[in-house]
């Protein structure tokens, strides 16, 4: 499992656009949102360096009124790097699984934070994104979750 095996190095504004429609009112209206999240993998030449996995997450949030027209664009581009202790390529589905949860999660504050600053800046109210939520752990049924005096520190 990748996530296992990943220390993030860095993320970093890949690419941005931002632009104001033409629209009048600026009452706030509807915002549709997408994400497209991918990851690569690579193995750098020097076998003792070790590998890479690239997450990017490319929003595009397209902001309108309260009639429909369009007020504001917002297009941005996020790549996190991770080092990863991992010989072989893991895979299409596996990396994608990795972009999906782990990289979504590193993004996101990024994200969150340039989408609400741009649409601030162009003097409309701050477009918040969600927090991510992720369905819990998988947990053994033998485990036992019951709370002792250990837990409290007593």
């Amino acid at each position: 499992m990748i996530s296992d095996r990943a220390s993030l190095i860095e993320v970093i504004l890949g690419d941005a656009s931002v632009s104001r429609g033409s629209a009048v009112n600026h009452k706030p209206g509807t915002v549709d949102l997408s994400v497209d999240s991918t990851a690569t993998f690579s193995r750098h030449p020097d076998h003792n360096i070790g590998s890479l996995v690239i997450c990017k997450d490319d929003y595009i949030a397209e902001l309108s009124n309260q009639d429909g027209e369009s007020v504001a664009t917002i297009k941005a581009s996020f790549v996190a790097a991770f080092s990863v202790d991992l010989e072989e390529d893991p895979g299409n589905e596996t990396l994608d699984d990795f972009a999906n949860s782990t990289g979504k999660l590193v993004i996101r504050p990024y994200a969150r934070e340039f989408m609400q600053q741009m649409s601030s800046r162009m003097g409309l109210p701050a477009l918040t994104l969600e927090v991510l939520r992720f369905r819990g752990a998988v947990v053994d049924d033998e485990a036992d979750l019951s709370p002792s005096a250990e837990h409290f520190g007593t």
